[in-house]
């Protein structure tokens, strides 16, 4: 899906009743990114499970972003959330989040993150960036 939209992720975590993502949305309509995700996302859950109806409680809440202090604070607040939940001792050790992408040597075509532009802002050598980060 991100291919086709006109998005970039920079950090997402779920949780067990929530997921928390942090997006730029290049030139659609916030509004417009989320029903796509979320769709797309209801539909493959369906699918997988062999289930029917909604997944989403909700409708999503959404901030704006336009600080880099705060950008950072965002991502950092969104990696921390399961051990703040008590879920994991170690931030690494919680698989179903995007920080294990940023420590990450690999990157693959699955890799749902834009890492580059977070890592940007710490050191242009990716190796300083990542232990920075």
């Amino acid at each position: 899906m991100k291919e086709t939209g006109n998005y970039e992720i920079y950090a997402y975590c779920l949780m067990d009743n929530h997921v928390h993502l942090l997006l730029c949305d290049t030139k659609d309509e916030i509004s417009r990114t989320m029903k796509r995700i979320c769709v797309s996302y209801v539909y493959y859950f369906n699918k997988k499970y062999k289930r029917i109806g909604h997944l989403f409680q909700d409708r999503y809440r959404s901030e704006v972003v336009e600080e880099d202090a705060y950008l950072l604070s965002v991502a950092r607040y969104i990696h921390k959330n399961p051990l703040k939940a008590g879920m994991v001792k170690r931030v690494e050790d919680y698989k179903w989040s995007s920080y294990a992408q940023y420590l990450s040597a690999n990157k693959d075509k699955f890799n749902l993150i834009e890492r580059s532009f977070l890592l940007s802002m710490f050191s242009d050598i990716e190796d300083i960036a990542k232990e920075l980060f």
